[in-house]
C-alpha cells in the first residue's frame, strides 16, 4: 500500500482551503486510512480536529509540519506506506518552501477559488508553480475548485468562465456557500455529519471525481 498524496493550496488565504480539506479528508478518513497533514502555521487544521467530541473523534489522523520547510516531501515520504491517502493544507504563500517540496512527492494539487476575477487571477502564481514542478514530478496532476460560490450570482458566471484560461482543469462539482461547512468546523466533523443534504452531495460528488483522477 502506497498512499495517495493530495494537496490542497492557493498563494491566496480565505479561499476556505482548510475547510475544504477538513472536509474532503474526513470524508475519505470514514472508509479509508487517512492522514491529514497541517502545514499551515495558523494551526487551523489541527484546531478544528481538537474541537472533535471524545466520543467522536475527527475520521482521520491529524498532524502538523508546519514547522518543516523545503524538506517537508521527506517527511511525507515516511508515512507513505502506512496510509491510503494522505492530505496535505498547505500554507498561502506562493513563495512557500513548504509547498514547492509537497508537490514533488503529491499525485494531485487541488487549488481552490472564489469565482471572483481577483481571485482567479491570484492562483495564476501557483500554477505556475505547479506547472515547473510538474516537470520533475511527473505523477502530479492538478484541478481548479470553484469554492464558496453564490447562488445564481452573475459575476460568478462571468469568472467560471475565465476558468478556461488555465492550464489546467476545474473539477465539475462546485462548492457553494453554505452554513453547515461553519458547523462543521465547530463541531469539529464534516458537512457528512451536519443536517445539510446540498452540502453532503457536493462533498460526496467531489470525492468521488478524486477518486476517479486518482485511479
Amino acid at each position: 500500500m502506497t498512499a495517495k498524496v493530495i494537496l490542497l493550496t492557493n498563494q491566496k488565504g480565505g479561499c476556505g482551503k482548510t475547510t475544504l480539506t477538513m472536509n474532503i479528508a474526513g470524508a475519505f478518513g470514514k472508509k479509508h486510512k487517512v492522514l491529514l497533514i497541517d502545514g499551515d502555521p495558523q494551526g487551523s487544521a489541527s484546531r478544528w480536529a481538537a474541537s472533535a467530541e471524545d466520543d467522536k473523534q475527527f475520521p482521520c489522523a491529524v498532524m502538523s509540519l508546519a514547522n518543516i520547510t523545503d524538506k517537508v516531501n521527506r517527511e511525507i515520504k515516511k508515512y507513505l506506506n502506512d496510509y491510503e491517502y494522505i492530505f496535505v493544507d498547505c500554507p498561502p504563500a506562493i513563495d512557500n518552501k513548504f509547498t514547492a517540496s509537497a508537490l514533488l512527492i503529491a499525485n494531485l494539487a487541488i487549488v481552490p477559488v472564489i469565482p471572483s476575477p481577483t481571485d482567479l487571477w491570484s492562483a495564476i502564481g501557483i500554477q505556475k508553480l505547479i506547472s515547473d514542478v510538474s516537470e520533475i514530478n511527473e505523477n502530479l496532476g492538478a484541478r481548479l475548485l470553484a469554492n464558496m460560490c453564490q447562488t445564481n450570482a452573475s459575476i460568478a458566471k462571468e469568472a467560471l468562465s475565465l476558468i478556461n484560461e488555465f492550464e489546467f482543469p476545474k473539477f465539475n462539482t462546485d462548492i457553494y456557500q453554505r452554513t453547515a461547512y461553519r458547523q462543521a468546523a465547530a463541531y469539529g466533523s464534516t458537512v457528512l455529519d451536519m443536517d445539510n443534504s446540498k452540502a453532503k452531495t457536493e462533498i460526496n460528488n467531489l470525492v468521488a471525481e478524486i477518486k476517479e483522477i486518482l485511479k
